[in-house]
């Protein structure tokens, strides 16, 4: 449709050329030569800014649609991926080799909300989500899957290293200031692919079912699957 609309255009604009050169050029140009070479200028160079302004606008128009995919893929308050992201690369992840999933959830965090209001919890969403960023790889995603509750997709990282890494954020994210508030602690869940399940949706259940047994155990501690 774009190669159909520039053709289009670009035969518009030599029809408007040569017609106007017709008119206002051909008098004052008795030389065939120079009748010739004036045309095939003026053709080019109105050729070219047509062409160039329709690329400028093709790629205005490609830089808005990346912005709004990005929104659309982007936790506004945390600026992690959203759970539309997490849904789509559940979709799409291959999963040839290895990789492990991480379930995080922020402990009591409705009592921050109930007991110091929204803004402390917000606040402290962004910091953990910051410190989960700080210890993963640049390979590594990490998803506000809904509420406080954090995921990370392991691509190529198998159980026992997804469980240190689990540690490790725990650890952090204790060692978080939080003064004049009560310290943050979080619970993980950690499963992983085959290990623990032969298919995707499987290891999201397992991530989730051993989180909910770390929260069963006393909460702030991280446990597999």
């Amino acid at each position: 449709m774009i190669i159909s609309w520039l053709f289009l255009a670009l035969v518009f604009v030599g029809i408007i050329c040569v017609a106007s050169l017709h008119f206002l050029a051909t008098p004052l140009f008795n030389n065939i030569l120079v009748h010739c070479i004036t045309l095939g200028a003026l053709i080019g160079t109105v050729n070219f800014i047509a062409v160039d302004l329709f690329y400028r606008r093709i790629e205005k128009l490609k830089d808005i649609n990346r912005q709004l995919r990005s929104k659309l893929m982007t936790d506004s308050l945390t600026g992690l991926f959203n759970r539309r992201a997490f849904d789509i690369d559940m979709k799409n992840v291959e999963h040839n080799g290895v990789l492990s999933l991480i379930f995080i959830d922020i402990d009591n965090f409705r009592n921050f909300n109930n007991q110091f209001g929204h803004d402390v919890g917000d606040a402290i969403l962004i910091k953990v989500g910051q410190t989960i960023q700080s210890c993963v790889r640049a390979t590594d995603r990490v998803y506000r899957y809904g509420g406080e509750e954090i995921v990370l997709l392991l691509i190529d990282c198998d159980k026992k290293d997804a469980i240190t890494l689990a540690e490790k954020i725990r650890t952090e994210i204790s060692r978080l200031a939080n003064t004049p508030y009560p310290q943050i602690t979080v619970s993980l869940g950690v499963s992983s692919y085959p290990d623990d399940a032969s298919n995707i949706h499987d290891v999201v259940v397992a991530s989730d079912k051993a989180l909910l047994m770390a929260k069963q155990s006393g909460k702030n501690c991280a446990i597999a699957y």
